[in-house]
């Protein structure tokens, strides 16, 4: 018989160990056979079997003996044997024999390897162990120059080490068969290929459950050992004590690779170089550079700006060493500056000597400004002639800093409108209206505008960030205020004062008002506006208020709006309602633009006192409300948050900082907006000024993930509904665990590799990972049964025996 190429040869019958209870085998080259019967029963049965066998033997030869005495001893004998052996066949083949040959042979084990795809594998190391980056760098094959390994991420890493040539060595020459696989919050059962580039990517990382469900899919076949390359970080999946006690139990070893640092990922970024795109010749601005830090809490570096006007050599602006803060949060550093000429100035800030980090591309951000002298468009509408009107006018054809467009209402249609820029109509177009940088209303008659006027101007201050002045006249104004619920006067609500529709004032108001002239009361905050300031010396600009000359009429109104300054009210303490002292002049801002409401018509009458006073007055009260517009139209504010993102039932901050305080009113107490996510309904937000001057601040709660839009407006609670709003997408999301803790966990990869009696190394050590695995090929015992018992030999030796009786006993005369 053969077992594959192997030649057997049978020297004891299966017969012989039934009888004596042993197995019959020969050892032969390759592997060995034995004869058992299977079932076969044992115990006093046998012993039993073997006494009935031997008096069948013994009672034959007696029958023999007394029943054929006269054939010769020889013949008996001969007869007999072949009778004994007819019912030892027999009985052999009720027995049912079965030849079983078994063969040990030696074949190759199997080594898993398991490579980590998770998240953080896509994570980069800053290597801040510049000797263990040399020496990590070499062994992948790399240069010894660090900076390509800083610039690969944890999974290249691994790519770099599992090559080709680390399989084959792995594979011990054929004695190991190596399978690659990957996984993260599961196994992956479909092999690695080495030709294609691996991403990671995977949400969690199961590293005991994915252990468990690769040992069932390579159940039943000789483990060699498991090698698992990854960066220890599991944060999913069930606890690793049982399914290491698996391994342990069967003598599998588990070999661990840690990839990336202890110190984990290590890097500063300039998030955003925030200035202004256009800046006014010789104003204070600001310049904010905004630093995002990882895994560099309490470390310094040294941040450097410089800056370089129309295209010449970068000049450094700061230097100044800085200590960084926490993971994730956001770290403003701004500076002020001040440019004489106008032109294009270029600032670059960067991040220098801050120590190894995953990359220093980020490390840069440049922003662009362009300086302007500041010239004006203004478009002065006046409603009828009044000495105010031609004053006006004349001051600011002089202004070289305002172009003035002009357009008298009362005049006849050959009336020529002076002006730097001359108009024939007013703009019947938002593009025409977007034009100028303020309007000035002088006691308008709306009736005679074009039809849609009132839409454009509504436009232009909400949306482009125009400037209005309003200055009230005793033609129009009362008349307008009265039908002020008119829709076609809607644009009244752009001033920042309220007046009730049918305000009564007595003929004793009227002859008080008109009997002397009155003075300004200048409150706190018009003190502190650019637009009362006379003089830089406080006293010497309290005289000059105190000096100018007063005035006679007024328009009425009952109070300012909620959020507006009130710079003057009126001096007579008999000019007074349940409001207090009546409002003469207040400003407010509307969205981007601005909104200023002058209550009387007479401020020409400084001009008594100086020219300058007038002049300077109104030059200032032009450049408060259009400055906003020539910037651009932004908001004088940024908006921002502490952190990049925030996670759900949380808290999240949202903070307007004012980029140049002379911008924001005197009177702000508070800046209104709304958050929204997805379809939700709106959630009003009201934002306080904060510790640091010039900031405002408000926390809302964040329930969901998603991405919340925060609104942000200059105005009155209700004026969100039309201005153009500041916004800010804010981002909710989930903890990912995979980057919570980015760092190497080499603790949990040592305890997982020393609870089998295996070893964890670093990417520096390929060689000592290949020698941790000794078990090569492992023994394997092939077994071929066959049924003997009715193999065609018993039946031609039953039939061979039982004609060679029967010829003898013919021939012996016994038939």
């Amino acid at each position: 018989m053969a077992v594959g190429d192997k030649q057997k040869e049978v020297t004891l019958n299966g017969f012989l160990e039934f009888l004596f209870g042993i197995k019959a085998s020969t050892w032969t080259e390759g592997g060995h056979w034995s004869a058992q019967w299977v079932g076969l029963p044992g115990g006093d049965w046998r012993l039993l079997l073997i006494l009935g066998v031997l008096v069948l033997i013994g009672g034959g030869w007696w029958l023999y003996q007394r029943d054929a005495r006269q054939v010769p001893f020889v013949r008996r004998c001969l007869l007999y044997t072949i009778r004994i052996f007819i019912v030892l066949l027999v009985i052999a083949m009720l027995l049912e024999p079965i030849l079983v040959l078994s063969k040990e042979e030696k074949i190759p084990s199997h080594l898993l390897v398991l490579l980590d795809n998770s998240l953080s594998m896509s994570l980069k190391d800053a290597w801040k162990d510049e000797d263990k980056a040399n020496k990590v760098s070499r062994n992948l094959g790399m240069s010894a120059d660090t900076a390509a390994l800083r610039q690969m991420n944890r999974m290249q890493l691994a790519q770099k080490l599992v090559n080709e040539p680390f399989l084959k060595k792995l594979s011990a020459d054929g004695a190991r068969t190596v399978h690659l696989h990957s996984f993260s919050d599961k196994f992956n059962p479909e092999a690695l290929s080495l030709s294609e580039e691996w991403q990671p990517g995977g949400t969690g990382t199961a590293i005991a459950s994915s252990l468990r469900q690769a040992l069932l899919s390579y159940s039943g076949m000789p483990l060699s050992g498991v090698l698992i390359v990854s960066d220890g970080q599991s944060t999913a999946g069930e606890a690793p004590e049982e399914v290491l006690q698996m391994l342990s139990d069967e003598g599998v070893p588990l070999v661990t690779v840690g990839v990336g640092t202890t110190d984990g990922p290590r890097n500063v970024a300039i998030t955003e170089l925030e200035a202004s795109p256009v800046v006014f010749v010789q104003d204070p601005n600001q310049i904010t550079v905004h630093i995002e830090s990882r895994g560099m809490q309490a470390e310094s570096g040294t941040l450097v700006i410089e800056q370089r006007r129309n295209g010449g050599p970068w000049q450094e602006f700061i230097r100044e060493e800085i200590v960084l803060n926490l993971d994730g949060a956001l770290q403003p550093k701004t500076y002020e500056f001040s440019e004489t000429k106008t032109g294009k100035l270029e600032f670059r800030a960067k991040i220098v000597d801050a120590g190894p980090e995953i990359s220093q591309d980020d490390n840069l951000a440049s922003a662009e400004v362009r300086v302007i002298r500041q010239r004006l468009n203004v478009l002065f509408i006046a409603g009828s002639t009044f000495p105010e009107v031609q004053f006006l006018r004349n001051t600011f054809l002089r202004d070289r800093q305002i172009k003035l467009s002009s357009w008298l209402m009362a005049a006849d249609k050959t009336y020529e409108h002076p002006g730097d820029l001359p108009i024939r109509r007013l703009p019947v177009t938002q593009e025409e209206m977007n034009d100028y940088d303020c309007v000035i209303l002088y006691d308008p008659d709306p009736t005679q505008w074009p039809i849609n006027f009132p839409e454009l101007l509504t436009s232009f201050v909400t949306k482009a960030g125009g400037g209005l002045v309003y200055i009230a006249g005793e033609m129009q104004t009362a008349q307008m205020f009265d039908r002020q619920s008119d829709p076609s006067l809607s644009w009244l609500n752009l001033l920042p004062v309220i007046r009730e529709p049918g305000l009564f004032r007595s003929q004793v108001q009227i002859r008080l008002s008109a009997r002397s002239p009155w003075k300004l009361d200048v409150t706190d905050p018009g003190f502190q506006d650019p637009i009362f300031t006379f003089s830089t010396d406080r006293q010497a600009n309290e005289q000059i208020l105190d000096n100018l000359p007063g005035m006679f009429w007024h328009f009425p109104v009952t109070k300012a709006k909620p959020g507006a300054t009130v710079l003057a009210v009126h001096a007579d303490p008999r000019m007074r309602n349940e409001y207090g002292q009546e409002v003469l002049i207040a400003s407010q801002r509307v969205g981007p633009g601005w909104s200023i409401f002058i209550g009387f018509d007479s401020t020409y009458r400084w001009r008594y006192l100086d020219d300058q006073f007038f002049d300077g007055f109104w030059a200032r009260v032009v450049d408060r409300a259009g400055r906003s517009k020539q910037l651009g139209g932004n908001y004088p504010f940024r908006l921002s948050t502490p952190q990049a993102t925030y996670q759900p039932g949380g808290q999240a901050k949202i903070i307007a900082r004012f980029l140049d305080e002379s911008q924001m009113e005197p009177g702000l107490q508070r800046l209104y907006g709304d958050v929204e996510r997805g379809d939700d309904q709106p959630i009003p937000l009201t934002l306080t000024p904060g510790n640091k001057a010039g900031e405002f601040s408000t926390s809302f709660p964040v329930t969901q993930p998603g991405t919340y839009f925060v609104r942000v407006w200059l105005g009155d609670e209700a004026a969100g509904a039309t201005v153009k709003a500041a916004t800010l997408p804010i981002k909710v999301e989930f903890p990912n665990k995979e980057l919570e803790n980015p760092t190497l966990d080499e603790a949990f990869l040592q305890t997982m590799a020393v609870s089998t009696g295996g070893r964890v190394f670093d990417l520096s050590e390929s060689d000592g990972i290949v020698n941790a695995f000794k078990i090569k090929q492992v023994s394997r015992l092939l077994e071929e049964r066959q049924e003997i018992w009715d193999a065609p030999l018993f039946y031609i030796l039953i039939f061979g025996l039982l004609v060679t009786e029967w010829i003898l006993r013919k021939w012996c005369r016994l038939i």
